[in-house]
């Protein structure tokens, strides 16, 4: 009977552990990708105003016109690197937690034949 409490105790333990691997993984990447949004929230209302007072020097509806296509186009690359990162950031913490599941699964679990 000890011996069976002492596996139960083992396994407790290797859960408990596992559970805060993965607990510190999750909240790392929480912490990532809230300072990626405030970064990306910040530089977005700077870029507002930026280009509201770029907007407003255009003189004729060419010029206004280009300018839009060129902000468009930055809008655009910022886009895909917020979108890139939130991906990165994702993986990162996927992989981590695989990382963890994988230790902690047997390879042979008894009746999976």
């Amino acid at each position: 009977m000890n011996h069976v409490s002492k596996q139960l105790t083992q396994a407790n333990r290797a859960g408990m552990e596992a559970f805060e691997t993965m607990a510190v993984a999750a909240f790392g990447a929480l912490e990532r990708m809230a300072a990626l949004n405030l970064g990306a929230a910040r530089n977005l209302l700077e870029q507002r105003g930026s280009n509201s007072r770029r907007m407003l020097t255009a003189t004729d509806p060419q010029s206004v016109m280009s300018l839009h296509a060129g902000l468009i186009l930055e809008d655009s690359k910022q886009a895909m690197d917020y979108s890139q990162r939130v991906f990165e950031i994702s993986c990162q913490a996927g992989e981590s937690m695989s990382r963890v599941l994988g230790m902690r699964i047997p390879e042979d679990i008894p009746g999976q034949h």
